[in-house]
């Protein structure tokens, strides 16, 4: 008889930090660098009223590097819902995206660079997040998929969860999709989708894992919008509470 396996991926923005002034900060440089200006800033204190709220508006919707560039290119109402976010996102040039991609980790690069601690500082772990996280990687096979770069990934945990060990971590450049980051851990460790559970916070990132029957569940705690809320309900995607996550993994 097959031993079941326990394995659990974790989304890493939004699901473990709270990176919210971090991407603040970098978003801005990545276009200050993007079109040849030099007008940076360190901190979000920096940051100009306009740019602030319009970045916070969108921040929930965004799902990689690129997608930062409907701030500065895109059409979007003050209160933008994920229909409103997809349209200003396709009006955006692919060539662009990908120069936009290639400014923000070099943006990124150079303020750890400079001022690593600093960089660090910005993020926040969420309550209680770092506990199950170690909890995991005790009794279960732990991982990331995440569209965060993996070495930004690794820094953080090194920094604020050394005790806890990662099996393996699938960022932007190692898989095309987090489905494809699923699909791959499912063959290597020879498991059903099903026997496989994976949180995010982005709704939109569990509809194609939810067809392949992965065991999902929605994060509530950290970026997720009341559309992105109302969508799980209508998929039948759990949503959890932080309170719930113990239950959801099997702790």
């Amino acid at each position: 008889m097959k031993k079941s396996k326990k394995i659990i991926a974790f989304d890493v923005d939004g699901v473990i930090f709270d990176s919210t002034e971090e991407c603040l900060v970098v978003a801005w440089n990545a276009y200050q660098n993007l079109i040849g200006e030099k007008e940076k800033i360190t901190n979000p204190l920096e940051a100009g009223r306009v740019y602030d709220k319009k970045f916070r508006s969108v921040r929930n919707y965004v799902r990689s590097m690129d997608e930062y560039l409907v701030i500065f290119y895109g059409n979007i109402p003050n209160n933008p819902n994920q229909i409103d976010f997809e349209k200003a996102l396709e009006s955006i040039d692919d060539n662009l995206k990908n120069l936009y991609i290639e400014s923000f980790y070099q943006e990124r690069n150079a303020y750890k660079s400079k001022s690593y601690q600093d960089w660090l500082n910005l993020h926040s772990p969420y309550d209680s997040i770092l506990d199950i996280l170690k909890l995991c990687s005790e009794k279960e096979l732990l991982f990331m998929v995440t569209g965060k770069d993996k070495s930004s990934v690794k820094d953080l945990l090194d920094y604020f969860a050394p005790e806890v060990t990662v099996q393996k971590i699938y960022d932007k450049y190692a898989v095309e999709n987090k489905l494809i980051a699923l699909l791959k851990i499912a063959e290597e460790h020879d498991c059903q989708n099903d026997e496989i559970k994976f949180i995010d916070d982005n709704v939109t990132h569990l509809y194609e894992p939810q067809k392949s029957k992965f065991n999902i569940g929605l994060a509530k705690w950290g970026y997720a919008m009341p559309d992105h809320i109302i969508e799980a309900k209508k998929r039948n995607i759990p949503i959890l509470a932080l309170s719930d996550l113990k239950e959801f993994i099997g702790l």
